[in-house]
């Protein structure tokens, strides 16, 4: 078990594909580590359970794909010991180093194996590590509820993530009433409403505006990330956007260091 009380929050979206899930998820971890990087050496833990290989460690790895270890080969016994299917990546800004320590999930086609042993990687990795922080991010489609529970089971917190779109917020309905069955103590974020464009604030086929209907679906006000081409542009490049773009260049990075600052930081205790 993690001997430490280190917050272990993952992000949802339920089945719904391409809510922007993952680039919240690595940009969280980004900021996270930055402001953390006085306090561990590896501050923060991006656990990538992806399939295919996964998103948020392609970004983070750029143009390098040629790894030695995954996390798959944990689970099938090529390793034994999980740590090795973690790689680092570091920034210097001026004269500080930060770095987030981050999984490649590796491809499977019976992803099943994971749900019984993701706790044990979390907590290897955590004991090992003393991060600050633990950002697990889940795929949508394709993604066996069953491995999702344990994934809750061993979570803390979520952040659920949907757009502007019926079945987007419908899916986050489900899995947030699934997460809450699955964990009764687990603490439910403030929802991310991405893409979000305020020159639109309603569904055009109800009439209603969009941040009521997350919040009827959730139970909690959503918080807003703006719809920013530049932002996603530059997502689509395999880069991380927090560290490319300067805050003022894009509206999206604006909100999500804001959800950091007003969300992540004061729910977590983060200092």
């Amino acid at each position: 078990m993690i001997k430490l009380a280190i917050p272990i929050v993952t992000v949802v979206s339920g089945t719904k594909g391409g809510t922007g899930k993952t680039t919240i998820a690595v940009n969280l971890a980004v900021l996270a580590s930055y402001r953390l990087r006085a306090s561990s050496k590896y501050p923060v833990i991006l656990i990538d359970l992806g399939v295919d290989n996964g998103t948020a460690s392609k970004i983070l790895l750029g143009g390098v794909f040629n790894v030695q270890y995954t996390i798959v080969d944990y689970l099938t016994g090529v390793i034994s010991n999980p740590l090795y299917a973690f790689y680092v990546k570091s920034w210097r800004v001026d004269n500080d180093e930060f770095r987030v320590v981050f999984s490649i999930p590796g491809s499977m086609r019976d992803r099943a194996i994971i749900g019984f042993r993701i706790r044990g990687i979390i907590d290897a990795v955590a004991n090992a590590l003393s991060p600050r922080l633990v950002i697990v991010d889940t795929p949508s489609i394709g993604f066996d509820r069953s491995i999702l529970a344990s994934v809750l089971s061993a979570s803390t917190h979520i952040i659920p993530v949907a757009t502007v779109d019926h079945s987007s917020v419908e899916s986050l309905r489900g899995i947030v009433e699934f997460a809450k069955l699955v964990n009764p103590g687990l603490k439910v974020l403030k929802p991310i409403l991405n893409m979000y464009n305020p020159k639109y604030p309603k569904d055009p086929t109800t009439g209603r505006e969009w941040l009521a209907i997350v919040k009827e679906a959730v139970g909690i006000e959503p918080f807003t990330v703006s719809y920013d081409e530049l932002f996603y542009i530059v997502r689509q490049a395999m880069e991380v956007e927090s560290i490319k773009l300067s805050v003022n260049e894009s509206p999206a990075l604006m909100d999500i260091n804001r959800y950091f600052n007003e969300v992540l930081l004061n729910s977590l205790n983060l200092t």
